[in-house]
């Protein structure tokens, strides 16, 4: 979230862990709820991550593939969804071919999960227990049974996660080195598993750790910033902050700053 103060403020958010039979595949599960005041409304601003979702509300079961901007949603009046965030990897034995087909894109949840009717989402969600709510999306989800753990989904995770926290990967070679594959493998891997490419990853987790800067430091000097980064000129960083965060560099930190 791009204001955990007030995204607190406006809406309730629970995080849950998986089963030890889901944990290869799924992060956590999650449930957002409010109810606000007639005639108001809250513009909650979440930035993008290399997960794909899975969202259960009464009246519909949406797939969301990885999202490459900054998710904009509009809450108002009163509702809760329940979500289901997968590992990077993790949806790509249920979906059984490239997940990249989905970036940027939503499917029907019943396309892969045919237990998610109509029916089975509304007693879903009326489910006032959580373990149990959870308990019931994850049979949903398991069918006549789990699929195949394919190894890839683990090597795959394994080097998002190497992405994130290794903040001197600044390149797509950098990464195959660090990861001890080459380029063309990480590609492909990224394609089929993750559903974006390494590129992509990379820069997004730098621009996250430089929006934390604007947070960190008084006056963060953004050119070295985007040297540090691996831009060759401030303008070019720039653009992708924007893209991600939702808005330039200085007025994501005048922002915060308040």
């Amino acid at each position: 979230m791009l204001d955990p103060a007030g995204s607190a403020q406006n809406y309730g958010l629970s995080r849950y862990r998986p089963s030890a039979a889901l944990a290869p595949f799924v992060e956590h599960y999650w449930v957002v709820n409010w109810a606000l005041p007639e005639g108001t409304s809250y513009p909650a601003e979440v930035l993008p991550h290399p997960n794909l979702n899975v969202a259960f509300t009464r009246e519909r079961g949406w797939i969301t593939g990885v999202t490459t901007g900054r998710y904009d949603y509009e809450v108002k009046g009163s509702g809760a969804v329940l979500g289901v965030m997968f590992r990077p990897g993790g949806f790509r034995p249920f979906y059984g071919r490239a997940v990249a087909e989905l970036m940027d894109q939503t499917l029907n949840a019943v396309e892969v999960f045919p237990g998610a009717t109509e029916a089975a989402r509304r007693k879903l969600m009326a489910e006032p227990d959580r373990q149990q709510m959870i308990a019931a999306v994850e049979a949903m989800m398991a069918g006549g049974g789990l699929p195949a753990m394919d190894p890839n989904t683990e090597l795959a995770a394994d080097i998002v996660e190497l992405a994130r926290t290794d903040r001197e990967i600044v390149s797509v070679a950098t990464l195959a080195r660090r990861a001890a594959v080459n380029e063309r493998t990480l590609q492909h891997l990224f394609q089929h598993y993750v559903g974006v490419g390494p590129k992509w990853v990379i820069r997004l987790y730098r621009l996250v750790e430089a929006a934390g800067r604007a947070t960190a430091t008084e006056a963060p000097n953004w050119t070295e910033v985007a040297h540090e980064l691996g831009y060759s000129d401030q303008a070019h960083f720039s653009n992708d902050f924007r893209r991600i965060v939702g808005r330039a560099p200085t007025d994501y930190a005048r922002q915060v700053r308040g």
